[in-house]
């Protein structure tokens, strides 16, 4: 089987050189340092350049070095008969646990309105601190890192609930499907957070529609991608008091330019897409994984539906 691989961001070959290493026998190039374009059969990727998928005529299966795909499901060169396979976790469902959980902390314990008061000078002392369990956490999605997110604050007394457009068997979790169930969970979410895939159905879903449903004073986290986000409806919302605060690690551009209202918000926190790193042990082992199951005609673990986007 001959591999091409690109990743953007992977500037010392870590990835690559250990990729290589678990897998001796394997034909595996950089691109575009590829012979014979025309023996490739599967790629491993990340952010491929636009001429990447040209002649690459025995192509069969693009694994994603990460666990979103929109990267690729929009590249204009994709073929259409290639399966797509992502990451399912690679060890970045703790972090992005643990980021949420900091999100929550921020709103419950009023840090926006206490950081607004410390650059005023001003000792607000009856800002105190929300009750845990009265806080409802609503999060858009309930893939692997959404659930790891949900147990991790339902430890800490949180009450959570989940959204997704299909029906799943969740425990100890609210689940909510479709646009009536997420009409429902909106009415009584303190804090919302999306941790979706980015498809054509979930682009633009934080909308000035959708924030004016959440309770008054709810706080956002936005740690899934920067196109989920109409960003300037956020803005809206914080300076009408709809919102009290958010928390964004993805930005409908990267990295968020210098001119951006965020910057210097009083009630955004930004991070620069750090929630969850792609953790490079992790993900090694799972692409050598997917490449081992694919040889042996079994679909791995990340087949992506194509029509879904994900």
């Amino acid at each position: 089987m001959s591999i091409l691989y690109y990743c953007a961001g992977d500037t010392d070959d870590a990835i690559y050189n250990e990729i290589k290493r678990k897998l001796p026998t394997h034909t595996i190039t950089k691109w575009p340092d590829c012979p014979d374009k025309s023996r490739v059969t599967m790629a491993i990727v990340w952010q491929p350049p636009t001429d990447f998928f040209d002649s690459l005529s025995s192509l069969k299966h693009v694994l994603s070095i990460a666990a979103g795909v929109d990267h690729l499901l929009n590249h204009p060169g994709l073929p259409e008969h290639v399966d797509v396979i992502r990451l399912t976790d690679a060890g970045m469902s703790g972090p992005m646990a643990d980021y949420v959980l900091y999100g929550v902390l921020h709103a419950q314990r009023q840090m926006c309105a206490l950081n607004t008061a410390q650059r005023q000078q001003q000792w607000q002392h009856e800002l105190k601190p929300h009750s845990a369990s009265k806080m409802h956490v609503g999060i858009l999605g309930a893939g692997e890192l959404g659930l790891m997110a949900a147990k991790k604050l339902l430890v800490n007394h949180y009450t959570v609930s989940c959204w997704s457009r299909s029906k799943k068997e969740l425990r100890n979790i609210t689940h909510f499907v479709g646009k009536d169930g997420l009409d429902e969970m909106l009415s009584t979410t303190n804090v919302l957070v999306c941790l979706l895939p980015l498809t054509k159905d979930t682009s633009g879903i934080i909308n000035a529609a959708l924030l004016a449903k959440l309770p008054s004073q709810a706080f956002v986290i936005n740690a899934g991608r920067g196109d989920h986000l109409d960003e300037q409806a956020l803005l809206d919302a914080l300076d009408s008091g709809q919102l009290s605060g958010a928390l964004l690690d993805v930005f409908n551009t990267e990295p968020l330019p210098a001119s951006h209202a965020f910057w210097t918000h009083p009630q955004v926190v930004v991070t620069p897409h750090v929630a969850a790193p792609t953790q490079a042990e992790g993900a090694v082992t799972q692409l050598v994984d997917s490449v081992i199951s694919l040889e042996k005609g079994v679909n791995p673990r990340g087949w992506v539906d194509r029509t879904q986007g994900y």
